[in-house]
Formats: structure tokens, sequence, C-alpha cells
């Protein structure tokens, strides 16, 4: 299962961190609406998507316990109680978006043309999180998307309550953020406010029971900047097709994001640090661990972690500047806890995210299937039983 695509060629480094003003061939998605791309807002807002990616690439390729690029949790228990790091700069997935960020901030006239606000876009709805921010931020106003309170005011039960709060206290869960200390590029909701307000949110588990809790499926969303369904949507760049798939992701506090995997390669940058130093959690492992139980007949594990003795070891703290940079490989198997916070105030994980293989195989998240109800409840705690069954995905 521990499959990585790693060293193009000798010193690809070079050619992949360096930034080249070289010309470069855009292919674009075939739904670009254009009609908005010269306008006033449309301009502050690409602005901001440029100091985005100039953040994302500083994240990917400043050194922080590699040659170069940051030194990744790719594990948080490699079946060993240790935590398995990698320096992922190395692998050719991670070198590609490199690459495909570098050609965009090195021509971003020509890169515009992929480039919609998608305040007309149809292929699904995006939100922006409630009406204040419409009207604070000019960017969100002219965009006048539909808010997600609006959304979860038609919901009910708890995937309502978390949801309206998620969508109350956005603003202030996610100005909650800041930088690791040793990058310079400020790309949080602070520095980039008519982005986070703008972007186009989308409320991914709101009516997906196969995401169990509904206080989870309520209480998380994410946005792209960059992909096949953002902001930026480029096909190819000189003929090579482009996996990035780069944005930002919230988990509101007293939430369980339960076991999953997918096929494409994932990273995460946290931007929130947790009020009491250990709420915000995650884990990773991959799907051959010998912390799972594997099944003789069949593909599928079982994850049955002792609440006392299995979690203190499986679950580590994540914060900007402890744990910061996670990568997950291929089915690996990962879960974030947003504990309820010791402090009265709105909290949360907040994280700059990103796929870097988005066209490849089904892009799916698979979540793992509760097994075993305690009390006869549909909760999925970190300890509840699960069964996982892999994909054998097509490499």
């Amino acid at each position: 299962m521990k499959i990585r695509a790693k060293h193009y060629l000798a010193g690809a480094h070079l050619l992949m961190f360096s930034s080249l003003t070289v010309a470069a061939d855009f292919v674009c998605e075939d739904n670009i609406d254009t009609a908005t791309q010269n306008s006033e807002h449309s301009q502050v807002l690409w602005q901001q998507t440029l100091t985005y990616l100039e953040g994302v690439k500083e994240i990917l390729t400043k050194n922080q316990g590699c040659e170069v690029g940051p030194l990744a949790v790719t594990e948080t228990n490699n079946g060993s109680n240790n935590i398995a790091r990698d320096c992922t700069a190395d692998y050719q997935d991670v070198q590609k978006v490199i690459k495909h960020v570098n050609a965009v901030l090195d021509n971003p006239d020509a890169a515009k043309a992929c480039f919609d606000t998608q305040k007309n876009y149809d292929e699904f709805p995006l939100y922006t999180a409630n009406e204040q921010l419409k009207t604070t931020y000019e960017v969100a106003k002219w965009l006048d998307r539909p808010t997600l309170t609006d959304f979860y005011n038609k919901k009910s039960g708890d995937l309502k309550e978390a949801g309206l709060s998620l969508a109350h206290d956005f603003w202030p869960i996610v100005t909650q953020s800041h930088m690791p200390d040793y990058l310079d590029t400020d790309i949080t909701a602070n520095a980039l406010p008519e982005l986070w307000a703008a972007v186009g949110w989308l409320p991914f588990y709101a009516d997906a029971e196969k995401a169990h809790n509904e206080r989870f499926r309520g209480g998380y969303s994410y946005a792209e900047v960059m992909g096949p369904w953002g902001l930026l949507r480029i096909k190819s760049i000189d003929g090579e097709s482009v996996g990035a798939e780069l944005g930002m992701t919230i988990q509101i506090q007293d939430t369980f994001y339960p076991y999953h995997f997918h096929h494409p390669q994932e990273f995460y940058l946290p931007l929130t640090a947790p009020a009491c130093g250990v709420e915000n959690r995650f884990f990773a492992a991959h799907a051959d661990s010998a912390l799972f139980e594997h099944s003789s007949e069949d593909n599928s594990f079982i994850i049955d972690a002792d609440k006392d003795t299995d979690l203190p070891a499986w679950f580590i703290p994540k914060s900007p500047n402890g744990n910061n940079f996670t990568y997950f490989e291929r089915n690996t198997i990962h879960a974030f806890e947003a504990a309820k916070s010791c402090d009265q105030g709105s909290s949360g994980i907040v994280s700059v995210w990103g796929r870097t293989t988005a066209r490849d195989n089904v892009q799916t998240t698979q979540v793992c299937e509760v097994v075993e109800q305690q009390g006869g409840e549909r909760n999925a705690e970190p300890h509840s039983r699960y069964r996982c069954t892999p994909t054998q995905w097509e490499y």
C-alpha cells in the first residue's frame, strides 16, 4: 500500500522550484464564464487568488526539515507507536503541483483566461457563509451567492444547529488563523479577506448520511480556489494534465470527521491553534497498518481503538507551529477531531488544503462504516468500531 513516486530527475528541484518566466500554453475547462473576468471586483478576487497561490508555493517548497520543502507527517502512528514523516517535495505528484502553480504565477495574464468568479456558476450551488459578510466585503456582495445560513435553516435537528453555528461563527473562526512562523506569505482570512469571504463554500457532507454524525455533517465546509471545480479551472498546461486542487477547509468545535480515505493524495496545513492546547487532533495510517484488524477473506479491515490506551497513541495535536504539515498517500486512513473548546468562544480547525491528482480515478471520499453502535446510537466516535474497504485503484 505504501506506493511512493519520488524524484523526477537529478536536478529536478532546481527546475521545479525556481521561478522561471517561461511562456506556457493554458487550456481551460469548457465552462469558464468570461463575462465577468475584467470587472473591478473580479480583479480584486484574481489578485488575492494569485497571493494565495504564492502562499501555497511557499508551503510546498520552503525548507522546513528537508532539503526542499516541509517534513510532512505521513502517519501519526506507523504501527510501532512512532510518527512517520517524509520529505514530500520529492514526490512526483507534489512536484507537478508546484510546477503548475509556478506556471500560473509566471504567466498570470495568460492563466487568467481560466479564471471564473463563479458568479453565474450552475454546476452545483456555492455559498457565502452569511449575509454579514456580503455587507462587509464588496466582492462577496457583488457575487451575491446564497448563504449557508439560508441553506441550513431548511434543515432540522443537530444538522441544522451545527450548520447555523458554522454560518454564524464562520468569520470569528477563520480570522483566528495564522501562518506557521517559518512562512512569510500570509494567506489567511486576515490577509485575504475578500477571497475567504467570496470564494464558493460547499457544505460537502450536509446531505451525506454516510458521514454519520449530524453535528459533523453540518459543521464542516470546504472551498476550492484552483482546481476542476474552483475559481481557477485549468485543464492542462503545455499539454500536461493539471491535477492540482487547492483550497481551504473549516470544521467547527465538538465534531469528529470519521475515518476515511480516497484515491487522490492530499495535504493539509493547519492555520488555527487550539485554545486549550490539545483539542485539535488528527490520525493517519496506511491501509495496511498493523493498527487494524485485517480480514483474510476480503480487502476490508476493522478499526477498533481502545479509548484509553490506543487513541492517545494514534491521534496527535495539529496547529500552525506543531505537526504543521501533513501529506496523505492514496488509501491513507485519516480522521480529524475538533473537540469541544475549554473556553466560551468560537473555535475549530481551519486549514489550507490540497489534492494533487484531482483528475485520476474516482475522487469520491470513502467514509468507513460504523459496524457496531454504542447504546444503539448512530454516532461515529474515534473509539467506535469501523469497517473500511479500500478500493484497489488503477495507478
